[in-house]
């Protein structure tokens, strides 16, 4: 591949000059754009003096977080396809796609190759993206809002392979589309009495906050034992899609959620679970997304408007940016580290320091440094995009160096996470790494606490969204590159600041969840979740769970053997199928199984279809008829499917096809059983069964002691599975006996 590299002898000269030399570009319309919009946009350039010569090129690139839908030249009839034409006598121009085609985080790049002559000085070559001439719908517009999207054109004049950036971009503004539901935002715990904020949103199709709304809702708790909660409220343009409610208080104990729609009846949600109590605990559920990006190094917008954005529309009470450190230059750092100190308000919300170890999977992949303080040192695993070595001799890598130089630190610690690279768990420091990242906008790893426990470690369980949309707390993961919604983190602490917080986390007192929250108070011997101790008889627990759906299972490991599971035995509905599909092709950065597929049903009737933990609008079932179903699915290590209410007798065949693995089976084999295949990969698998019932609840408790306790220490841990695919996972307790 021809070395990208962006030439930088012009930055004395301004941009007219440039721009005179090299030329310029235009977007047309010019926007703003509405997010995950389909259209026809054209990016016309008029070349410089230089011209372009014979084999040089003109790039535009994308950001790498960006999932505008990628174009393609091969079909005109089919969406995203893109054209390029010249007003050139004296050349031709052939437009390409390369994914890899410029410097991180310009990596999505359309290519036009200049060839047969040169783009002379004043010429123009015009592409259209989304071109609907030969019948194609268009292109989809970036599903997330970004101030200032560009369409960074590159010139590489003289075909040398070196580039220089045009100063006038084009950009355009990416907004929010109109609302499509409301969410509502409670804390999981209240004290009677005291007062809580509300906070409800009007999100868009993509989960964007709809800046645009202004209808007016209705609230609702149906018990009547919130006060202060207005009937009403109507959006006004200030609020831009959100707001929060405050001074409610609750009189009773109990299980609250609130229900919120619009007047007009076209929206609506729920909250997540409130649990009130007369007398709180030493120890207060706290949510966290403790990991994302902004536009400093490879995410969207600034890292001020992360952190504003993780306060006020995630509703998060703790957060932490993770840039990765190879792009984080000294200004960088010295702009994360105020912006992140700015944000810190003890007592409201919880701002960390911090940066992620970004070294190569052979150096022993991604970790997440987080600092205590106000303060840290940057040590780089390298300077890969950083021109000013001046402070290369920081530099620790591989990861076991970072830890060498971090040992008998207390004023930080360490995570292990798989993003582009996954951690290799071989690397460990039990003094600096507590905790391990299970789930993120990435995906679903669990096999990173099973892996731990087999190596003996001791780690709790987080999980956050590695966010590079600008939207902690909220990272839906839109159409491309993420596989699920991003994850979230409860802590369990004494108080909201970064001492309490820091010290809960170092404790693994904490629980991860798929991004739902899920209300876990769970405790063994009466200790809390993450807890280390020693007994000479088995364990009881303790265990409480309220879900923001109905629960299908809770289950209690010992390692890697499923110890209890309630429901004991699943009972299943008569009339309906679940067909489910799961896993991730590596462990690494192409880890994403597309399972796009089929169900034929022979010999009987298919009344109802609907998705089962579908993850955007990207995905989900297509069409389907009496007889067949299809679908368009991807996962990253989670769960998607479909639910299928069926007019089936004994001999109906059901029919299966997916890319990883085909199957039939008949309504009467299936019984009241599943039918499971793997399919390589990691832990591929696809799963034919009559739907669960599941606990039919939200609200579920136990109390329950193992019927024996194997010698030496063990670690045991909880899984929550709700009806509709959602999941928690807690911190192991380590019990030797």
């Amino acid at each position: 591949m021809t070395s990208r590299i962006e030439l930088n002898p012009l930055v004395d000269l301004g941009e007219e000059q440039i721009e005179g030399l090299y030329g310029r570009a235009t977007l047309s319309p010019a926007g703003p754009i509405i997010a995950g919009s389909w259209g026809t946009w054209q990016l016309r350039y008029t070349a410089g003096s230089y011209g372009i010569d014979e084999n040089g090129t003109l790039l535009v690139a994308w950001r790498f977080a960006s999932d505008w839908g990628k174009p393609q030249t091969s079909d005109s009839s089919a969406p995203n396809y893109v054209s390029a034409r010249t007003d050139s006598r004296s050349c031709r121009v052939a437009p390409r796609w390369d994914p890899k085609g410029y410097i991180r985080p310009w990596r999505s790049c359309l290519a036009i190759d200049i060839f047969d002559g040169a783009l002379l000085p004043g010429e123009t070559i015009t592409i259209t993206y989304g071109d609907r001439s030969g019948g194609s719908i268009g292109t989809r517009a970036q599903t997330f809002v970004e101030k200032a999207f560009c369409f960074r054109t590159l010139i590489d004049a003289q075909g040398s392979g070196q580039y220089v950036t045009l100063p006038s971009g084009p950009w355009a503004e990416i907004v929010a589309g109109e609302a499509e539901r409301l969410v509502a935002i409670v804390p999981s715990e209240a004290q009677i009495g005291r007062a809580f904020n509300l906070v409800v949103k009007a999100e868009d199709g993509w989960g964007n906050p709809a800046s645009s709304y202004a209808g007016t809702i209705v609230l609702q708790e149906k018990s009547g034992s919130i006060s202060n909660l207005p009937d009403r409220y109507t959006f006004q343009p200030a609020d831009r899609g959100v707001r929060r409610i405050g001074n409610c208080t609750v009189n009773r104990p109990g299980i609250f959620t609130i229900r919120a729609r619009s007047l007009d009846g076209t929206l609506a949600g729920k909250s997540n679970p409130l649990r009130a109590l007369s007398t709180p605990g030493s120890q207060r559920p706290f949510w966290a997304d403790l990991h994302g990006q902004s536009g400093e190094t490879v995410g969207t917008n600034s890292v001020r408007d992360y952190f504003a954005f993780a306060r006020d529309y995630g509703a998060l009470d703790v957060s932490g940016h993770q840039a990765n450190d190879f792009q984080i230059t000294a200004q960088v750092w010295k702009e994360i580290k105020a912006a992140t100190n700015d944000a810190n308000q003890p007592g409201r919300f919880v701002a960390f320091v911090g940066y992620e170890w970004s070294g190569t999977t052979a150096g022993g992949g991604d970790r997440n440094v987080y600092f205590l303080g106000g303060q840290g040192e940057l040590l780089r695993s390298s300077h890969a995009q950083i021109s000013d070595l001046s402070d290369l001799a920081t530099d620790r890598y591989p990861v076991s160096d970072l830890h060498e130089a971090l040992a008998g630190r207390k004023d930080l610690f360490i995570i292990p996470h798989v993003g582009g690279r996954p951690s290799d768990l071989a690397y460990h420091s039990a003094a600096l790494e507590p905790l391990v990242e299970v789930y993120s906008s990435w995906g679903e790893f669990e096999w990173m606490l099973r892996e731990s426990i087999e190596r003996g470690y001791h780690v709790g369980v987080v999980a956050g969204s590695d966010g590079h949309k600008g939207r902690p707390g909220s990272s839906y993961p839109g159409a491309s590159t993420f596989g699920v919604y991003g994850g979230l983190t409860c802590i369990l602490a004494s108080e909201l600041t970064r001492s309490a917080i820091g010290e809960a986390l170092k404790a693994r007192r904490c629980y991860a969840t798929s991004g739902q929250r899920i209300i876990v108070r769970a405790c063994c011997e009466s200790r809390p979740i993450g807890s280390q101790f020693r007994l000479d008889r088995p364990p009881v627990f303790d265990l409480e769970i309220v879900g923001t759906a109905e629960l299908e299972q809770v289950e209690l490991w010992r390692g890697n053997e499923l110890l209890q599971s309630w429901p004991a035995i699943q009972k299943r509905r008569p009339d309906q199928l679940r067909l489910s599909w799961k896993g991730a092709r590596v462990r690494g950065r192409a880890r994403m199984a597309r399972w796009d597929g089929t169900l034929a049903v022979a010999g009987g009737r298919i009344l109802a279809v609907e998705g089962y933990a579908f993850d955007s609008p990207a995905e989900g079932v297509q069409a389907w008829t009496p007889n067949s179903v299809n679908w368009r699915s991807i996962t990253t290590g989670d769960s998607d499917g479909i639910l299928v209410t069926l007019e089936a007798q004994a001999d109906t065949n059901l029919a299966v096809d997916t890319p990883f693995v085909s199957t039939e089976i008949s309504w009467s084999a299936l019984g009241e059983g599943s039918k499971r295949l793997a399919a390589g990969g990691l832990d591929l698998e696809l799963t034919i069964e009559r739907r669960p019932i599941g606990l039919k609840e939200r609200h579920f408790s136990a109390s329950f002691r193992p019927a024996d306790s194997p010698a030496g220490e063990n670690a045991y841990w909880i899984r929550v599975l709700q009806a509709d695919g959602a999941k928690a996972w807690t911190s192991p307790w380590y019990v030797t006996h």
